[in-house]
């Protein structure tokens, strides 16, 4: 009779063990459910995506799975070919976050942005700013939300955004186009090659942006003036987006306590905050004189923003103008009747059609994050308000459903009688510097500067690219250096 009961017993505990291992799978019974979901309205919980484990999620993947965080931009791709329109991943604690890839709800998501869009926040570096109110009065822009939001946007950014401030800047922009191809001749070995061109086009972009944000030339693309400050101050920018990268994407055990990702964001946020701050106090008359800056010393806000506010604008610019340069040099080399068109064009529209082109085929932001603020229906699942919504831009703008021959570089989609259906292909998905309310304070300045410098480089050399590039992601999508590239003068 015991040996029965005992029998009976461990059959049971078995049948326990077999299906708790099902559900740790992410397996349901049909019993499960009142209803399976074909027969109700499919919900998040519907949605497929990689296996969640309970508590961590699915960040095992860049642990266990194969990928790391350098490769964000080729998981994605690989959930799009595996899970298709949309997908579900799961961060600490099983938190949803949702994954389209199609051009309607992409709009749907990004049109439904009420006056105070709300996108998460890089958490790090909110923490890390609370932690020194001596410093930091807000988060900044990038992280703040709703009101406090808005009125740090329309008092920091009302200058720098302006299409008046940007054209006074563009003669200005013409002598940096200069001494940045004067450089280039410097720079190149015997076989005309700069070897470490991201090297070089950070010089370009930390002159620029502090032209911009500064009103002076600060000499960093003479040869014999690169200081050992300038150099720091790259290489800070370059380690802060990894770290807050790492940050945002991995286990916030930073949360709990000092983890080597939160160290090295605290750092390169110290060393930035002291070399830009060195930059600042270095103000003469001409930075006086400057539209951006004195509308930041204007601005109805608290000192300490004001600061912040600097800072992130000269760091913000020279990244996002290295990454964005580099791409359209990379691309432009690789053809050279590509480059032959740009001289003859006139009108300059094949330039632009070319930066355009290279936004479409690698924008340095492939990628929008948005919470949303209403119910919305994503590929026939029901979101519920308040759910984390990534959307993939960058894969979108590859399909051939949106643009024909998507993965190839042809400025000429975007000029006569294929301007208008690429256009309109284009809105909401060729956003390197997002959408709406949101959208990069920076976009008017990057925009207006690239063409420039395209121009002066293609008119001063023939460029050759050396070898295929490879991509990282580094918070932003980026080339994975050292990119080489060929400069042969071209007369």
């Amino acid at each position: 009779m015991f040996d029965q009961l005992f029998q009976s017993i461990s059959t049971v505990v078995g049948y326990l063990v077999v299906a708790v291992f099902f559900i740790f799978l992410g397996c349901r019974p049909p019993w499960c459910t009142r209803r399976s979901p074909e027969c109700r309205k499919r919900q998040v919980q519907d949605i497929p995506g990689p296996l969640s484990l309970p508590i961590l999620g699915t960040r095992w993947v860049f642990s266990f799975g194969g990928y790391n965080f350098g490769k964000i931009h080729e998981f994605y791709q690989d959930m799009y070919r595996k899970y298709g329109a949309i997908m579900k991943e799961e961060a600490l604690f099983n938190v949803p976050v949702i994954s389209v890839f199609e051009k309607q709800d992409i709009e749907k998501v990004l049109k439904s942005n009420s006056k105070y869009p709300i996108r998460p926040p890089c958490e790090a570096i909110a923490q890390y700013r609370r932690s020194k109110p001596e410093r930091y009065a807000s988060t900044g822009i990038v992280n703040e939300q709703g009101e406090n939001w808005h009125f740090l946007r329309v008092n920091l950014t009302t200058d720098i955004t302006s299409p008046k401030t940007i054209s006074s800047f563009l003669p200005q922009v013409q002598d940096i186009a200069d001494d940045w191809c004067c450089l280039l001749k410097q720079l190149r070995n015997h076989d005309c090659e700069i070897p470490n061109l991201e090297f070089v086009v950070d010089r370009l972009g930390l002159e620029t942006s502090c032209a911009l944000v500064l009103g002076r030339r600060m000499g960093f693309l003479l040869q014999e003036h690169l200081s050992d400050s300038a150099r720091q101050l790259a290489n800070a920018i370059h380690q802060h987006f990894i770290a807050t990268r790492d940050t945002y994407y991995g286990l916030p055990i930073w949360k709990v306590f000092n983890t080597s990702a939160y160290k090295k964001l605290a750092e390169s946020e110290e060393t930035i905050y002291t070399l830009a701050l060195k930059l600042i106090h270095t103000a003469d008359e001409a930075t006086k004189e400057s539209a951006v800056f004195q509308s930041v010393l204007r601005a109805n806000v608290d000192e300490r923003d004001k600061t912040a506010a600097i800072i992130d604008f000269i760091a913000a610019g020279i990244h996002t103008l290295k990454n964005s340069l580099v791409f359209l040099l990379y691309l432009v080399s690789k053809y050279p009747d590509v480059q032959k068109k740009i001289l003859e064009d006139s009108t300059k529209a094949y330039l632009k059609a070319c930066i355009m082109e290279t936004f479409r085929l690698l924008p340095t932001a492939n990628c929008l994050a948005r919470v949303t603020e209403e119910d919305l229906e994503l590929s026939g699942y029901r979101v519920n308000a308040g759910s984390v919504v990534l959307c993939h831009t960058g894969i979108a703008c590859r399909d051939e459903r949106n643009f024909k021959d998507a993965c190839k570089f042809y400025p000429e989609r975007w000029l006569n009688e294929e301007r208008s259906q690429t256009a309109s292909s284009a809105t909401f998905l060729v956003t390197p510097f997002g959408v709406g309310r949101r959208i990069c304070p920076g976009k008017r300045f990057i925009e207006q500067v690239l063409p420039i410098i395209l121009e002066h480089t293609i008119k001063n050399f023939e460029i050759q690219n050396v070898r295929p590039m490879e991509l990282q992601f580094e918070f932003l999508l980026s080339p994975k250096g050292p990119t080489a590239m060929i400069f042969k003068n071209r007369y």
